[in-house]
């Protein structure tokens, strides 16, 4: 991966090759920021630039025989870690047993997310598991780093996803953070930080990750407009990888925001008939348009509260949006935000264990004109 590959992010490219240059460079890193962010993509790039024989001021020559093995992942003193699953009768799930598999989706596309990942397993993650990094992972992580570099100069030791660290492994890395063997390098690369142990925060240096802006993603997609830009943003919560999928699986196909508030009109009104037909119709679509879809409401439930409790101009919205929840967001409140954001993402995780769609969507619609029934209990100043 080269960090002209990468769009937007000049800044964090630069710290990066600057404490290359200036051999000002942290032995356990963490790369933070949200689903969809370029953090994998820099984290890659950066492995493969501390490692290049010709590297250049601002990024990896691309040629020499370290990052000819750095571009397609398999370079022996890169070793990837991520969350696995317990199925076919693997008894000590580590990452080794699946790396053939994540390799080849990152290569796909570095902006996947951990549902990405799980969705990958399709049938044969039949209890629905989420993945973790399991205890046997820190023991192979150890006996790794118990052997000298093969032919590196640094031997990246590459995390994605650490907060699935059961607490166990997270201990056992602890000295290893703190201390890692001479010439290796941890890098930790996290959309959810918060749920890391202090104690391994207090470990590394933290580099966070901005999200993409909506000249970076004309820029990716190039033929695009500004305002088109601005829209998937919007409904994506700048989440590179969703705008990927939807770019290849649903354009010229998708209102969301039509599709969005014809279904709250129906369960205000307590339309069972309406409902049913609804119903009807996003049931016949695609797993990953229904998907998409109940991330949209949940983005759309969030607008709401910003506009009731925060600063409007904080909203990420359209005209056409705008519009809407104006009149829409009295019914969404303290009393019932939560509880709707819940069963919508409960839902999402249901459609990844393949849940008939027509009982999941009738009885989530059945649940929303109940939710939106409920009265809060103060009225906003």
């Amino acid at each position: 991966m080269l960090f002209k590959d990468i769009i937007g992010n000049n800044a964090v490219k630069k710290q990066l090759t600057e404490a290359v240059k200036n051999n000002r460079i942290s032995h356990a890193q963490l790369f933070s920021g949200k689903s969809g962010s370029a953090k994998l993509a820099l984290a890659l790039a950066y492995s493969q630039y501390l490692n290049c024989e010709n590297k250049t001021e601002n990024d990896s020559c691309g040629f020499c025989s370290s990052c000819l093995k750095f571009s397609n992942l398999s370079h022996p003193d890169l070793h990837l870690i991520f969350p696995v699953l317990k199925v076919n009768g693997v008894k000590t799930p580590t990452s080794d047993s699946f790396v053939n598999q994540w390799r080849e989706l990152i290569l796909s596309n570095q902006y996947i997310s951990i549902n990405d990942w799980i969705d990958s397993f399709g049938t044969e993650n039949k209890t629905g598991q989420q993945g973790s990094i399991y205890i046997d992972e820190a023991a192979s992580i150890q006996r790794k780093l118990s052997l000298k570099n093969y032919e590196a100069e640094y031997r990246v030791v590459l995390i994605w996803m650490p907060e699935r660290m059961n607490l166990t492994v997270a201990n056992k890395l602890l000295k290893l953070l703190e201390e890692p063997p001479k010439g290796t390098i941890f890098i930790l690369v996290s959309e959810d930080a918060n749920n890391l142990l202090p104690t391994i925060i207090s470990r590394l240096q933290t580099l966070k990750i901005p999200d993409f802006n909506p000249e970076d993603i004309v820029h990716y997609f190039g033929g695009i407009t500004l305002e088109k830009a601005k829209h998937l943003k919007n409904i994506t919560d700048a989440d590179l990888g969703k705008m990927i999928k939807i770019q290849q699986d649903y354009e010229g196909i998708l209102d969301l925001f039509e599709e969005f508030s014809a279904w709250m009109r129906l369960a205000y009104k307590m339309d069972v008939g309406g409902i049913s037909k609804w119903v009807d119709k996003i049931s016949t679509m695609g797993r990953k348009h229904q998907k998409l879809f109940l991330s949209y409401a949940i983005k759309m439930i969030r607008e709401c509260l910003i506009l009731n409790f925060a600063n409007s101009s904080l909203l990420k919205t359209n005209e056409k949006e705008h519009a809407f929840i104006s009149k829409f967001s009295p019914f969404i409140h303290e009393e019932n935000s939560v509880m709707i954001v819940e069963e919508l993402e409960k839902s999402i995780k249901s459609i990844n264990r393949n849940a008939n769609a027509k009982i999941l969507f009738f009885e989530l619609s059945l649940k929303m004109v109940k939710f939106l029934k409920v009265k809060r209990k103060f009225a906003l100043k």
